[in-house]
């Protein structure tokens, strides 16, 4: 019981109360910029546009064939986010019972900024065979925030 007690102190208590102590600091600082950061992706959420997506095999339903590397280009209109959004592509293979299961999720990487249009690109390859799905996600990312969860907005295309 005293390692489950020390375990839950120094993975989850001593942190949340470091964490506490930064977002108390100066008049509750950090929690009020956190919170207006939140308020701004919120309003622009539902503007932000995907102009373009381009893959290397010039088509999404095209045979893609294991052990060869594919680049997938993504031009994205962030709305004036400032780079505050990231995104990754899911890949989806059914498991025995035909259960759909996470098989890998890769991050893109910007590789061009012109104004509010970003440049995403990302090259993976298949290593298995077999029938996937795949999808891409955008999310709002900052430093600021302890994990992903705690800011729920996600855009699948």
């Amino acid at each position: 019981m005293k390692r489950q007690l020390d375990d839950y102190y120094s993975k989850f208590y001593s942190k949340e109360a470091e964490r506490f102590k930064l977002l108390a600091a100066n008049d509750y600082a950090r929690a009020k910029e956190i919170a207006a950061w939140k308020e701004e992706v919120a309003s622009k959420w539902d503007q932000i546009k995907v102009l373009s997506t381009e893959w290397s095999t010039n088509n999404l339903n095209q045979a893609i064939f294991s052990g060869k590397e594919y680049t997938i280009t993504v031009q994205i209109d962030e709305q004036g986010l400032s780079d505050d959004l990231g995104m990754e592509m899911v890949m989806l293979h059914p498991d025995a019972e035909g259960v759909d299961r996470v098989y890998s999720v890769a991050p893109f990487n910007v590789i061009k900024r012109d104004g509010n249009i970003y440049t995403f690109q990302l090259t993976q390859s298949i290593d298995n065979a077999g029938t996937f799905k795949v999808g891409m996600r955008l999310y709002p990312k900052n430093t600021a925030l302890p994990h992903r969860q705690d800011f729920c907005y996600v855009k699948w295309f």
